[in-house]
């Protein structure tokens, strides 16, 4: 059952850096916006949009409209406030965190307390990815007619920040990121690249496998072989396997992955696009967990380079994944040292 909270997405903002409105941007075919607002449907008792009505839910507009995301804040609140004649505290989101999920807007919903619950990420206070109490909500209010529109003024000095260690212990890491302009966009959300024809990536959104299927169909290839691993409901030695968590160290991870895809391509140098894409934190049944899409003009070494690819990132990449299962939980049955190339 959603905790006792309102949920407030904001999705009014100018988006001068992204060069285009973010609200509108699909992840994986779903809108930025949309997936903030889902997260909150599915965790909070009522959510609210504050902008022009993309979300599907209800909204309203901060006055005058662009006025700032304090003024939004106070404007979701109040109206919420209106609605159901009640106080509550509120789970804030931007609508540019590609990587949000429902759990995430649950765990801040129900942390203890009656004080703001701010993420910070690398050392940055994220107000808007928080949950804000009835104090600083109303306090948020009073400065606003006072003038103020700074977020972080609004909060209490009895606010709780969460380290991205805290964070990523409760819930998983990387959730809290914001994208605000196309590169950063790229990089969390696994947007094909503007240019080159290597696709690599860790994400923690929905893997994007039809994307990379079109990315890859080229005029002059005549085959596009692709590889997607799925999360299963067993293990050795684990029955009904409910949940995989996969980590890893990103930088490193990433540059083993196109080490790989070079081998490939000395490998096989006929093969035109590849890519390989790996989904980071939690995953259940049925998702999918890893990409591989290689075009080719012959499919005999679509198939290789495919599978060398594969075979080579699960065997030499630092990630590794958490079972959780019927009876218990663990590191995964199939870990293994990393090797190298």
């Amino acid at each position: 059952m959603p905790a006792p909270v309102y949920g407030i997405v904001l999705t009014g903002g100018s988006s001068r850096r992204m060069g285009t409105d973010k609200a509108t941007l699909e992840v994986a075919g779903v809108p930025l916006a949309r997936r903030a607002a889902d997260a909150l449907a599915a965790a909070t008792s009522v959510a609210i949009e504050v902008g022009p009505g993309t979300t599907g839910l209800p909204w309203t507009l901060e006055d005058p409209p662009g006025s700032g995301p304090l003024a939004a804040v106070v404007a979701g609140w109040r109206e919420l406030v209106r609605r159901t004649g009640m106080k509550l505290p509120a789970v804030v989101l931007a609508c540019d965190l590609p990587s949000v999920t429902s759990e995430l807007v649950a765990w801040l919903a129900v942390s203890p307390g009656d004080s703001s619950v701010v993420p910070l990420v690398g050392g940055a206070v994220q107000p808007l990815c928080a949950r804000w109490s009835v104090a600083d909500l109303e306090r948020a209010g009073a400065q606003l007619v006072a003038g103020e529109r700074s977020l972080r003024g609004a909060l209490g000095p009895d606010t709780v920040y969460v380290t991205d260690e805290e964070l990523a212990r409760a819930v998983g890491r990387g959730l809290t990121e914001d994208a605000d302009d196309p590169e950063t966009l790229a990089r969390l959300a696994l947007l094909p690249p503007p240019d080159g024809d290597d696709w690599i990536g860790l994400g923690r959104a929905t893997l994007p496998t039809q994307d990379a299927v079109e990315w890859a169909t080229l005029p002059n290839c005549g085959a596009v072989v692709t590889f997607t691993g799925m999360v299963r409901d067993h293990a050795e030695g684990r029955e009904g396997v409910e949940e995989l968590v996969y980590e890893s160290y990103e930088r490193p991870a990433l540059a083993r992955m196109a080490a790989v895809v070079a081998d490939a391509r000395a490998r096989w140098p006929s093969i035109a696009r590849v890519a390989a894409l790996h989904r980071l934190g939690s995953l259940g049944v049925g998702d999918t967990a890893v990409v591989v899409v290689v075009s080719s003009p012959h499919r005999h070494d679509a198939f290789s380079a495919g599978g060398y690819v594969i075979d080579t990132v699960k065997a030499t990449v630092p990630i590794w994944k958490y079972e959780r299962w019927r009876d218990g939980q663990d590191w995964g049955t199939g870990a293994q040292p990393v090797r190298t190339l």
